[in-house]
């Protein structure tokens, strides 16, 4: 097996030592139980695998398959658990925990590419370019996000209008399919095999290797400048947001949140915010601004969850108005991961995500369907405590239906009433969000919870939609645009 690289990481690197959930750590046994589930409801009982395998090479990966199916054994591929919906539990069975293929296997600086290893934690591949000058297209917000995991679920940044998703930007897999046996995918080669990896949530194969498309780009020193608009009715976010999302122009990176708070005597107290990131004079004054008011918001990351619950709780308020008042000038690698290294999701409210992501000619009306619905809910039910829409534009081949690549996201995050969500409640709420999906011929981010009905299913999810559309074109009933990228399974956001 290829020597594994050094990888150097910074004292600023983003790796660091702030996480965005104090309260349990991704790489004890006990997390081994869990996925991101337990976010949404703490009380959650664990689920422990009976057997877990520690592969560090792809025949490792291929021996602990061909066991577990002579065994009869159905086996679970994870490495932090970043997902929902059961994707990498088993209660009493076998787990195959990829956090050992973590190396860099190569970079190519000339045809910008690295090969990595399945279970390599994309911010530590970014740091590792970092010196180089290099950097990935697509990162992911959290800390522990693996790229096997990223490209199983297609993975989506503040650059997503301009560089796709994750899986848009992957060029070459090496796998482990269900019988056992290793092999190489690419566009050109065993095109059946790529495409159905992408997005495929583990279900064709275990990744074990990618490899990755690459910019030049320096993000910790690169500053751009926030062009930042705030709205006080939602009405007036959406009129005012869309047209960005729409067109973004020269914008280099991009993001907005909507929130809405309930008061008491039945009032709201709503916000919103939008945030265009566009290149300026790399001036001493402006790295200076950035270093100073991130520095602020990083020192209220870097206690969140180490304080007694009422300052904890107060502290988080604090986070959420610099999330919602950002820095006027900022860091590329800062924007990347702004709100996972400023709030931490253990503090407050238990909270849940439903993402979609919809046709950008659907933005308006998938917005305020799926609103309307969470709060008719937090209304007649008490189940909600805080609602909030974080929204993004995406250009993405891998997406693309008839030559038409423009989508945007709507990531519902939404605080919840542990006492008042009950599963059978949740259920409920999870299908009428996926029927308007549905309606409006959107996608979901499938390692969100889901509805448990498979043609329902079918029909939000991209991996098997991209599917029907592959065998369109090889029956000749439609031309297929043709993406470049993987997918594996563990989940992220």
């Amino acid at each position: 097996m290829p020597a594994k690289r050094e990888i150097k990481v910074a004292s600023k690197s983003w790796r660091g030592k702030i996480e965005s959930h104090e309260t349990f750590s991704h790489d004890s046994l006990d997390s081994l139980a869990y996925d991101w589930e337990r976010i949404g409801n703490p009380k959650i009982p664990p689920k422990f695998p009976f057997k877990v395998f520690l592969p560090r090479s792809p025949e490792d990966v291929a021996r602990a398959v061909k066991e577990c199916k002579e065994l009869g054994e159905t086996l679970k591929v994870r490495s932090k658990g970043h997902s929902s919906n059961d994707l990498v539990l088993n209660e009493g069975g076998a787990v195959l925990l990829m956090q050992g293929m973590d190396q860099i296997l190569d970079v190519d600086e000339e045809n910008l590419t690295a090969t990595v290893q399945g279970g390599a934690i994309s911010a530590l591949i970014d740091d590792h370019l970092a010196p180089l000058g290099l950097g990935l297209p697509v990162i992911g917000d959290h800390r522990d996000i693996t790229v096997g995991g990223f490209a199983s679920v297609g993975g989506i940044s503040p650059a997503s209008h301009r560089f796709g998703m994750f899986i848009d930007n992957v060029l070459a897999i090496q796998f482990v399919d269900w019988d056992g046996e290793i092999k190489r995918c690419s566009p050109e080669e065993n095109a059946d095999d790529f495409y159905s990896l992408l997005a495929g949530l583990g279900r064709h194969g275990v990744i074990v290797e990618v490899k990755l498309r690459l910019i030049r780009i320096d993000k910790y020193r690169t500053i751009w400048e926030n062009h930042q608009t705030h709205y006080r009715s939602m009405d007036d976010f959406i009129a005012g947001t869309k047209p960005i999302i729409e067109e973004p122009g020269d914008v280099m990176m991009e993001r907005g949140v909507w929130v809405d708070f309930k008061l008491g005597g039945g009032k709201h107290l709503g916000l919103g915010q939008f945030s265009e990131y566009r290149e300026t004079t790399q001036t001493a004054i402006h790295k200076a601004r950035n270093t100073g008011s991130y520095g602020v918001l990083h020192g209220i990351g870097r206690v969140a969850g180490n304080l007694p619950e009422k300052l904890d709780m107060a502290l988080k308020y604090v986070g959420m108005g610099g999330v919602m008042l950002s820095p006027k000038y900022a860091s590329i690698k800062n924007i990347e991961f702004f709100t996972d290294k400023v709030l931490d999701s253990t503090v407050g409210d238990p909270t849940r995500m439903l993402i979609v992501l919809g046709p950008l000619d659907k933005y308006e009306e998938l917005f305020r369907r799926c609103w309307a619905l969470l709060d008719g809910y937090r209304e007649s039910h008490g189940c909600f405590t805080f609602l909030s829409v974080y929204v993004k534009s995406i250009r993405s081949d891998y997406l693309a239906r008839d030559g038409y690549d423009r989508f945007c996201e709507l990531m519902f995050y939404t605080g919840v009433h542990p006492d008042r969500m009950t599963t059978e409640l949740l259920d409920e709420i999870v299908e009428q969000f996926d029927d308007i999906v549905i309606d409006c011929n959107g996608y979901k981010y499938m390692h969100t919870r889901t509805t448990k009905d498979p043609e329902k299913r079918a029909k939000v999810d991209p991996n098997a939609r991209h599917a029907e559309r592959r065998r369109a074109a090889a029956n000749g009933k439609g031309k297929l645009a043709v993406p470049a990228a993987d997918a594996q399974l563990e989940g992220a956001s």
